[in-house]
């Protein structure tokens, strides 16, 4: 018989509450099953959490250990993490899970959390940790990247247990032995800095290699421009496969650079009037905080660029009666307000941080997860890329690459029929607004990414040439 393991739940909603066997106004009632028996409560809001819109935290995760109890220290960090950010939410599954992987260890270990009493660092439930993560990377088991953010969740927490005095965690022995390291990098003007940063020696660095055939762009992770040949099959697979929906979430993408919880939360309201009343084109569509549209790491006052023949398709389907069918099943109905893209369901695509942190009343059903775009990505996977390797093997692509093919593009078609060295500074600024590029730097990329393949494939091409051409003299 195996011994279960730690887990994740996920809470629809976290508040602040106290137990009642009855119900009353405004009561939040629990009805479940655990292992096999009835449970029946009540929830009570503690005194004034009604009127405090911060103190409820949907989709709350909670670390369960294999007798399925909380483990304190790490749900207790996580509610600091929630109450210290509460409109930035999303990253607390992932902290949970690596806080999940780390207790599993230490109960296949038969280790305490906060037993360092051993002198010697090694024995430690840190340092021991470490080594077993450095033991899967090398076995290839997991990758790099993924322990580390494993490694610093667990840091997190008990930093967090040793800097609130009301914890009462004062280990016998360091957990880790804090270190300075500097980062290289280039500010905004293309001068190199240094910014010093805390390390500590338990964690675990990704290494970095530049490679020169490396055909992606960094911006917010690594993306794949598209090439044109790839971007004509990629339009035949998306009309030959009819799903209007999600040919739209792709068009926006190419056209416009949005990422993908930009484009899954534009709001039908935007789309209503018809091409013919807006005065000035191209559409300049505002995003960010306060617009109901979301964008990363909530940047403000930006907006999203829509040419006239793109506006014209969104209107014409915002209009439509597949549309309004499915605005008429979810909760918004035909308010302005609602989703342009919604399921058959009538539910959203991914709901914007807006919708996920507002409160709900104590009837209202709460869901354990919010859909993030995971049905885009399933129709990618399963549908598009499939249709596409039947002419182009070995075909792949993510949504977010769409963004870097726009950018590519916008660079090949305009910037290429200016004057570089007139024009660099121009072109350049006019790319970073249309991408939202808070550096500079960024936007370099794109500007310097086709000079940078054509050069190199040419240089290659020369010297494989040459080469030959010693190789053969040889024979």
């Amino acid at each position: 018989m195996s011994v279960p393991k730690p887990t994740v739940y996920t809470l629809p909603i976290l508040r602040r509450s106290k137990v009642s066997a009855k119900p009353g106004p405004g009561f939040i009632p629990v009805d479940h099953h655990v292992q096999g028996r009835h449970v029946k409560y009540w929830r009570e809001l503690a005194p004034g959490e009604k009127e405090r819109k911060w103190s409820a935290f949907p989709q709350f995760p909670l670390v369960l250990s294999g007798d399925c109890s909380l483990w304190g220290p790490a749900c207790l960090w996580l509610l600091d993490r929630a109450r210290a950010r509460p409109l930035h939410l999303s990253s607390l599954p992932s902290v949970a899970q690596g806080l999940r992987d780390y207790l599993g260890f230490l109960e296949d270990m038969g280790l305490a959390w906060d037993d360092f009493s051993s002198v010697d660092k090694y024995l430690r439930p840190t340092y021991l940790y470490k080594t077993h993560l450095q033991e899967l990377i090398n076995k290839g088991e997991t990758k790099a990247s993924t322990a580390s953010r494993k490694m610093s969740a667990v840091i997190g927490m008990y930093r967090f247990l040793m800097s609130e005095r009301k914890m009462g965690f004062q280990p016998m022995n360091p957990p880790w032995i804090d270190k300075e390291i500097g980062l290289h990098y280039r500010d905004n003007k293309g001068f190199g800095q240094v910014h010093t940063v805390a390390s500590t020696d338990i964690s675990i660095h990704v290494p970095t290699r530049d490679d020169p055939w490396d055909a992606t762009i960094d911006d917010g992770g690594k993306l794949r421009p598209l090439p044109s040949e790839e971007q004509r099959a990629l339009v035949a697979a998306l009309k030959k496969l009819g799903n209007r929906d999600f040919e739209l979430m792709h068009y926006v993408a190419l056209f416009t650079g949005a990422r993908e919880q930009t484009v899954l939360t534009l709001r039908w309201g935007h789309f209503k009037a018809p091409p013919s009343s807006i005065t000035q084109w191209p559409f300049k569509l505002p995003c960010g905080p306060g617009t109901g549209i979301d964008t990363k790491r909530d940047v403000p006052n930006v907006f999203l660029v829509i040419p006239e023949f793109l506006y014209g398709w969104l209107h014409q389907y915002a209009c439509s009666e597949r549309a309004r069918s499915r605005r008429d099943k979810s909760q918004l109905g035909q308010h302005p307000v609602n989703y342009l893209f919604l399921s058959n369901q009538g539910g959203p695509y991914y709901e914007s941080k807006d919708d996920r942190n507002a409160m709900r009343g104590a009837d209202e059903v709460l869901r354990r997860s919010s859909p993030t775009g995971q049905n885009l990505r399933s129709f990618i996977t399963d549908r598009v890329i499939p249709e596409v390797r039947k002419t182009i093997p070995g075909f792949k692509y993510r949504f977010h690459d769409l963004r870097a093919t726009f950018g590519v593009n916008w660079v090949l078609h305009c910037v290429g029929k200016e004057d570089a060295k007139q024009k660099y500074m121009l072109a350049r600024e006019q790319l970073r607004r249309l991408m939202w590029h808070k550096h500079p730097t960024t936007t370099d990329r794109y500007l310097e990414y086709h000079e940078h393949m054509h050069h190199l494939e040419k240089a290659k091409a020369d010297w494989d040439r040459v080469l030959l051409a010693l190789v053969q003299s040889a024979t």
